[in-house]
């Protein structure tokens, strides 16, 4: 998505006006635009949420100020590198006191957008601080640009956040709402080249923002786009007929296979695109038990799941762990799909990789919070992870599981299926031919997994174009045993 400072995101429509009480355009109790963006920036430091839950899925944000304070945020994370060296050359901080993310914030306005300073909604006194500055700023601007010698101001932004430095942009047909041959003429019609690259073209193909798309080699709902191809305005997007979803997260759903009229559930369901990938399978017939323990949470899920115009979902704010498998109501659960928090290590987003480099810019470096991944933080999520597992072994008439981590680390994954099937016998591992089996990257054979066995198991890398991630099946083989669930409830 790009920005253009006046209210505007390219593709999208002018912001609305209305309600105005003052010459701002503000409410009584509304933020200034930049104070409000600044809020927003604050809360990214303190991990408080995603860039899109805090602009896109802030209700405290007008509808239509939404996006633009989306793409504001985004691209000045992307330039904070050369904005603090702008700003902190000048010294503007401490002679106008505006605060440092304001600053940044209307630095990347004033400097980088044709249409400069954003009015509807602004304080005026902090827009006339700032201006005083501009031919000043300016000046250090061109002598940076002079320095790395920028063509352009992409060349102004570090190598690791450019636009290209991404994933391929994956999308799944919801088709609740549409069809593949569709959605593909859909984008046909728009101008997209529709091309059929082998696995080894694909990153030769698929080039930055090229108007070109195909059909995944592995998954028959899922369309592959270049790296940089935004589609949140998207029609199709806005309609529900496309999900935007990574590729590797497509896959729990296409192994647990939920089938048409059956009861399924999502063990740790929000924000709720799996759960809707299962429904979309079922063809909105049977029934999906949703649980989450933060209800936060779990009203995002409501609201992308009705979106996507899921009709048998039942959401419950609960603790996985606590319910009784025994109870009547789950007695006609068939199929499980498992993706409880790990440590995320398989995560390559490009907004996470903005947000983590802009707050290294504005804390010191050893008050930057680190990704958990040290022994104990990994043996204490297996121990939860196995847990989750073997719990969903004990609803007596689910058949078929799927167990997922977006993590590469073997404690979290190969590791955790050893332990499963050690602990249990009437569940074995799905064969290969039943996960994905068209994927190339299996397990490790390795924490306590044969050479087959591993096999079964899928592996993805941001190499192969996606995030990192784990998926395995698990395939009742014996009837459960009640004397034995019972038990192991009591203790």
């Amino acid at each position: 998505m790009s920005y253009n400072g006046r209210g505007k995101t390219h593709g999208g429509k002018p912001a609305r006006s209305g309600g105005q009480v003052s010459r701002t355009g503000l409410k009584e109790g509304e933020l200034p635009f930049y104070k409000q963006a600044a809020n927003i920036l604050a809360r990214l430091e303190r991990r408080e949420g995603s860039i899109k839950n805090l602009t896109i899925g802030n209700d405290d944000i007008k509808d239509e100020d939404k996006r633009t304070i989306y793409a504001l945020i985004c691209q000045t994370l992307k330039f904070a590198p050369v904005l603090t060296r702008v700003l902190d050359a000048n010294k503007v901080m401490k002679k106008e006191k505006l605060g440092r993310r304001a600053e940044l914030l209307m630095a990347n306005d004033m400097l980088l957008s044709s249409q400069g300073l954003r009015r509807k909604d602004a304080d005026p006194k902090m827009n006339k601080a700032m201006s005083r500055h501009e031919s000043s700023l300016k000046r250090e601007l061109n002598r940076i640009r002079q320095e790395v010698r920028a063509r352009n101001d992409e060349d102004l932004v570090p190598l690791h956040l450019r636009d290209g430095a991404s994933t391929f942009r994956y999308v799944r047909v919801n088709n609740l709402v549409s069809n593949m041959d569709k959605v593909l003429e859909h984008f046909y019609k728009e101008g997209y080249e529709i091309v059929t690259p082998s696995r080894d073209e694909l990153h030769d193909v698929l080039q930055v923002r090229a108007r070109k798309l195909m059909r995944d080699l592995d998954l028959d709902d899922v369309l592959v786009f270049p790296p940089g191809t935004d589609l949140h305005a998207h029609r199709l997007f806005v309609t529900g007929a496309i999900i935007l979803q990574d590729k590797a997260s497509c896959m729990p759903a296409h192994v647990v296979q939920p089938t048409r009229g059956s009861t399924a559930l999502d063990a740790c369901a929000a924000p709720g695109n799996k759960t809707s990938h299962m429904v979309s399978m079922m063809g909105n017939e049977g029934k999906v038990f949703a649980f989450d323990m933060d209800r936060f949470r779990l009203n995002t899920l409501v609201k992308l799941t009705d979106k996507a115009q899921c009709k048998i979902i039942e959401a419950k704010c609960a603790n996985f762990l606590e319910l009784d498998p025994l109870d009547p109501e789950y007695a006609s659960v068939e199929f499980a799909l498992l993706d409880p928090s790990c440590s995320g290590s398989g995560i390559v987003n490009r907004m996470d990789v903005l947000v983590d480099s802009y707050i290294a810019l504005s804390q010191d470096a050893d008050q930057v919070a680190k990704p958990e991944t040290d022994k104990a933080r990994l043996a204490s999520l297996a121990e939860f992870q196995t847990s989750i597992v073997l719990h969903a072994m004990r609803f007596p008439n689910i058949k078929r599981i799927s167990y997922s981590t977006c993590s590469v680390h073997e404690e979290e994954n190969e590791a955790v299926v050893a332990r499963v099937l050690a602990a249990q016998s009437e569940f074995a591992l799905a064969p290969r031919d039943q996960v994905i089996p068209s994927w190339p990257r299996r397990g490790l054979e390795s924490s306590g997994l044969t050479e087959e066995q591993a096999a079964c198991v899928v592996r993805t890398l941001p190499e192969d174009g996606t995030n990192g991630f784990f998926v395995a099946g698990f395939v009742r083989q014996t009837p459960a045993d009640l004397n034995r669930i019972r038990e192991e409830l009591k203790a």
